[in-house]
């Protein structure tokens, strides 16, 4: 709407003073002329000085103006998200694994316990022998070392499973026999087997609950065996066969424990988040800035891996996510680690936790804190804990995708033009302004849309539009999104104004130096039901531009236009001969108006000290019936310097000529061509004294 000034430049035809040629010096003589200055101003002048100047097919000249009302831009997706998540992770569950032990006790052994009768079995190793009835051997205590495992466990829980296979010749009866702490001599297991055929298998169990102690030293005990021994035949005795003994620890729970523990997760937790959108139901965003931090404290004696991740949050595929070592603990201390990591142009899902339906705004992080397997024994308790603070801080959304939700917009704004109340006073008519409102929609959803004001004002008064349609519900289609990110293709509405329904043309024949738009649009409020394929950027919204196309057929009344122009006395009459004259004006003009022109005198101090008139005006070329001029019309104007006025002249050092434009009531509205000119020269027709400073 700057282009106001144009519009009122083409309207006055600032003859004078839209082209500001040099003053040329003469060589002066008694009784010339002098010319001062000599120029054309036509369309090509004009269209210089600014694109917007147009010419139709017939080459009537038009203004066709563009300029951005209102930019409503939405100011966020939802606000910025905080969130803090405080955790102390105990070990609810220390993994151990299946322990098994394996020990033997043979056959020879067991004779080094029989006295004569056994010292004679060992000398018939190899050989067939009947071996007689065996009774009362034991006890004898047999190691079983678990250490290279675990030293201790204190269980919430589990199993010792022992198997006994009978891989001598004979049977076994009466076998007592336990298993013990070494160190705490207490028994772990203690039991009565009756029989035990030469190859068969017997398995025992107990349950470790309670805060069960057992130990990585542990021993078996035979307390009693028996045989019946080979009775009538003979066997073959080899001192190698034994008791195979195993022991298994399985299903272990425990409580604490020093021991070598497998890689394994000491905890896997997971928990939902929520963004706050005003009445959307988002499926995704695009989050532009924000930060995710971990501070996590721990006591367990051993180096800790902690995940922080995000697994909704990809960047070409990669997931949000960041690992930290915390160091092992020593006993009873504590140890820190703090990160913070910066999150830029991931696309976060918020529809929840995986094979979820129908949930919106929600997004989950997994935190999971593990231990590798070193092979070296590690002390471990539930006790033990990693306290965790995990938070995001800031995160801002640009772009959002799902259900947009139902929000007005209200746009108040106004613009400021550029002020031609310095150049120009008078009015004129115009007689056909055409108006367009175009508003462009960069949202990906509808909106009903109304136009509730628009005006236009200088100092001094102000017109208010109107119009059939003011306050009308239109609908304003969505934006499309060619690829994410991209500049999407807008919903366009266009509305049209012209003098038939409205009276755009009292606004803008006031030389308005502000206009005021007043607008409204209501976001989904034709969608019945959510709709989930919408999206929003923040960085483009509704556009509300405004198209004028103003041809130039008008009426002129005491238009004035004043520009100013550098004089130098000394530069005409450097050795001060005039002694009075004239000063003329002699134009062609092709434009259908008349000028009449006063030219204002300043010293160097910028004080106007006099004013040269003229009763003669610049003739208006004729025109015919269209309104369009006929041909040029020549015209003088002549200023009178005598006496004070060129005393004047002479302490002159620039001049302001204000120009002032009428059309002839009789022609009433005119047109202006781009074949339209006006050829100026201004001559001085001075007396001159031929002595200097005379």
């Amino acid at each position: 709407m700057k282009n106001f000034t144009l519009l009122c430049f083409l309207i006055g035809l600032g003859v004078l003073v839209g082209c500001r040629p040099e003053i040329q010096p003469a060589d002066w003589e008694v009784d010339a002329l002098v010319p001062i200055l000599k120029t054309r101003v036509d369309i090509r002048d004009l269209t210089d000085l600014d694109s917007t100047l147009q010419s139709s097919a017939d080459g009537q000249l038009q203004i066709v103006l563009r300029e951005n009302l209102a930019s409503l831009k939405p100011g966020e997706i939802a606000p910025p998200f905080n969130e803090e998540f405080e955790n102390t992770a105990k070990l609810q569950n220390i993994t151990l694994g299946a322990r098994t032990i394996h020990n033997r006790i043979s056959l020879g052994q067991i004779a080094m316990q029989m006295g004569l009768q056994g010292a004679l079995l060992v000398a018939a190793n190899g050989t067939q022998q009947n071996i007689p009835p065996i009774s009362n051997v034991g006890p004898s205590n047999f190691n079983i070392d678990a250490t290279d495992y675990f030293q201790s466990m204190i269980l919430r829980n589990g199993w010792l499973v022992l198997r006994i296979q009978n891989n001598f010749p004979i049977d076994i009866t009466n076998l007592q026999y336990g298993i013990q702490n070494v160190n705490a001599g207490s028994y772990i297991v203690q039991n009565t087997l009756a029989s035990l055929p030469s190859g068969a298998v017997h398995y025992d169990s107990i349950q470790l609950i309670n805060n069960f102690l057992i130990e990585g030293n542990l021993q078996a005990s035979l307390i009693n065996l028996d045989s019946p021994g080979s009775g009538s035949g003979t066997v073959l005795v080899d001192t190698s066969d034994a008791l195979d003994l195993q022991v298994t620890l399985d299903k272990l729970d425990p409580v604490s424990a020093t021991a070598v523990f497998p890689a394994q997760d000491l905890f896997n937790e997971t928990g939902e988040a929520f963004i706050y959108p005003p009445s959307a139901l988002l499926t995704s965003v695009h989050v532009s800035e924000g930060d995710i931090y971990m501070d996590a404290y721990s006591t367990i004696n051993d180096s800790i891996n902690l995940s922080y991740i995000l697994p909704g949050a990809t960047n070409n595929g990669s997931i949000l996510q960041f690992l930290r070592v915390i160091p092992a603990a020593a006993n009873g201390q504590v140890v820190n680690e703090y990160v913070e990591i910066p999150v830029r142009n991931y696309t976060l899902d918020l529809q929840g936790m995986p094979n979820s339906a129908n949930i919106h705004n929600t997004f989950y992080t997994t935190f999971i804190g593990s231990i590798d397997s070193t092979g070296r024994i590690i002390s471990l308790s539930l006790q033990d804990s990693v306290y965790v603070k995990t938070g995001i801080k800031n995160l801002i959304a640009d772009r959002g995708y799902g259900f947009l939700g139902y929000d007005t917009i209200i746009g108040d704004d106004q613009v400021e033009l550029e002020s031609v109340s310095e150049f120009f006073s008078g009015s004129i008519e115009l007689d056909d302004v055409q108006l367009q409102l175009e508003i462009e929609n960069y949202i990906g959803a509808p909106f009903n849309f109304k136009i509730l004001n628009l005006s236009s004002r200088n100092d001094d008064q102000t017109r208010n539009l109107t119009w059939n349609q003011l306050a009308y519900n239109f609908n304003l289609d969505r934006a499309t999104e060619p690829s994410p990110g991209a500049l999407p293709v807008p919903g366009r509405l266009t509305v049209n104004l012209d003098k038939n329904s409205s009276n755009i043309q009292d606004l803008v024949e006031i030389f308005p130096t502000h206009m005021d738009f007043a607008m409204e649009a209501y976001m989904n409020g034709s969608t019945p039901s959510p709709i989930f394929d919408q999206f929003l950027n923040t960085n483009y919204g509704i556009e509300a531009n405004l198209q004028a196309v103003i041809p130039l057929h008008l009426s002129l009344n005491d238009i004035a236009l004043q520009d100013t122009m550098d004089f130098e006395y000394i530069s005409v009459d450097k050795d001060w001969r005039m002694k009075g004259g004239d000063l003329i004006l002699k134009a062609e003009n092709s434009f259908p108006f008349q000028a009449n022109v006063d030219i204002v005198l300043f010293n160097n101090g910028g004080i106007p000290i006099d004013t040269l008139f003229s009763s003669d005006a610049v003739a208006a070329a004729d025109v015919d019936a269209n309104q369009r001029s006929v041909g040029p019309k020549s015209s003088t104007v002549k200023y009178s310097i005598q006496g004070s006025k060129l005393r004047s002249l002479q302490n002159t050092h620039f001049m302001i000529f204000k120009t002032s434009f009428n059309t002839d009531p009789q022609s009433g509205m005119v047109k202006i061509y781009s074949d339209n000119y006006l050829d100026l020269q201004l001559i001085a027709d001075f007396r001159l004294s031929t002595d200097k400073g005379g």
